[in-house]
């Protein structure tokens, strides 16, 4: 919201101040509300803020009236070209050379004059000093008001034009560009071949000054002191898989070899079966004398 308000707040100091750009470009429509784009249509004369119509024709037969109104503009046209100046003739008179004319209407491509045309003369910047930068039209002063230049009149309208001096805008002085004290990074910029197949610029293997690069290997991979352990051959199966510890031989610390620690003999071994055997005698007394009738004894059979 605030960036719109401060929009239109500049739009407003733009439109208030004088455009002193000169005229590339003019059009004839039969509407003003037709304007071609980035054109200015003059539909108010300049003294009385009356219709600026050119036509003035009022025809009793058809209820519909017709209109011509002249547009300006200061970007359309032809490149590096302006309007150095604006006269009116008949229309049955020839073009002066190296003026133009409008014969057809921008929006309907109607007959653009009755009687009167207006013409003007299209120079190159550079050129000229002086170009046209305003066009006002009147309907009662009599003479082009203090700063413009009378062109004609067009059924009682005053055609008036307004000559200004061309700002040339000079370009800026290009810098010169900054001497390079390292000549080895020149040459090394010079002679960096791009492959149109890679997709990065393939550095050279060899430089002057062999302090200021580290030459690098094209698989940019590091190689190992000794060779990787070939895989172990498979003979069955379908999978040849094999981990990273494969082929190393197994040895154990040479530190550990010195510690002898003797592991003692948690139990006798067994030889003789005999020896274990146990008959449970004492077990029978002692349930001989507790012997009940209501529970059967384990130790006797039935």
């Amino acid at each position: 919201m605030m960036k719109n308000k401060q929009q239109n707040i500049l739009n407003s100091i733009i439109n208030a101040l004088p455009d002193n750009r000169p005229i590339t470009s003019l059009q004839i429509v039969e509407e003003f509300e037709k304007c071609p784009k980035n054109f200015q249509p003059i539909h108010k004369t300049y003294d009385q803020d009356q219709d600026a119509d050119l036509w003035r024709e009022t025809s009793i037969f058809f209820s519909t009236k017709t209109c011509r109104y002249l547009c300006h503009s200061k970007t359309e046209g032809l490149p590096e070209y302006v309007v150095e100046t604006i006269k009116v003739i008949g229309t049955h008179e020839s073009t002066p050379d190296g003026f133009s004319s409008l014969s057809k209407t921008a929006d309907s491509e109607q007959k653009a004059w009755r009687k009167r045309q207006i013409i003007y003369r299209l120079s190159k910047k550079g050129t000229i000093p002086n170009a046209v930068t305003d066009i006002i039209l009147c309907s009662k002063f009599k003479q082009a008001p203090a700063g413009f230049t009378l062109a004609g009149d067009i059924n009682g309208i005053l055609i008036c034009f307004k000559i200004s001096s061309i700002i040339h805008r000079i370009p800026p002085d290009i810098p010169p560009a900054l001497p390079v004290k390292n000549d080895s990074l020149i040459k090394g910029i010079e002679n960096i071949q791009i492959s149109p197949k890679s997709l990065y610029p393939v550095p050279m293997e060899n430089f002057d000054n062999g302090n200021d690069y580290e030459n690098l290997r094209r698989s940019f991979h590091i190689s190992p002191k000794r060779p990787a352990p070939k895989p172990p051959v498979v003979s069955c199966g379908t999978l040849n898989i094999h981990t990273e510890i494969e082929g190393i031989t197994f040895a154990l610390n040479p530190a550990l070899k010195s510690n002898t620690i003797e592991i003692p003999t948690l139990y006798k071994p067994i030889s003789n079966t005999q020896s274990a055997q146990y008959d449970f005698n004492l077990e029978r007394q002692i349930l001989c004398t507790t012997k009940s009738t209501n529970h059967a004894n384990p130790f006797f059979n039935n």
